[in-house]
């Protein structure tokens, strides 16, 4: 997981692109790496971006065969918002306030790194004692 962030209130998923494409630009300005494709789902489509191309499963008859497969995998992420959902108790936050929900995102999404860490470390290290 590398981008979490929460939104005051209950937007729109569509009218938050920009908010999220800001945020990406910011975790991508040390590798001096600017978005260029925004794969998304259905709930952008008719939104705009200034210097991203916005790419949906709405526009099959355009997309090329290597547009397909990365929506293909964007669809691939969807379970893993489930389990922080579900796992992680994204669901229910019981600190108060913006600031609150902020926390209880970014807590959220650091317990799942840490989890997927340390089931590789296990996996290496059985792997490791069957090795030598």
């Amino acid at each position: 997981m590398s981008g979490a962030r929460s939104f005051p209130g209950n937007p729109y998923d569509g009218d938050t692109l920009a908010e999220q494409l800001e945020q990406t630009r910011g975790l991508l300005q040390d590798v001096s790496v600017e978005p260029t494709v925004a794969i998304v789902d259905l709930g952008d489509r008719g939104r705009e971006v200034d210097g991203v191309q916005v790419l949906h499963r709405g526009k099959a008859k355009t997309l090329t065969r290597q547009q397909w497969r990365w929506i293909r995998r964007r669809q691939a992420v969807e379970p893993v918002l489930g389990h922080l959902k579900d796992d992680c108790r994204l669901r229910r936050c019981r600190l108060k306030g913006a600031q609150g929900d902020a926390l209880h995102v970014l807590g959220c999404a650091a317990g799942y790194n840490l989890r997927w860490l340390l089931r590789w470390i296990a996996f290496l290290r059985a792997w490791m004692r069957a090795m030598g």
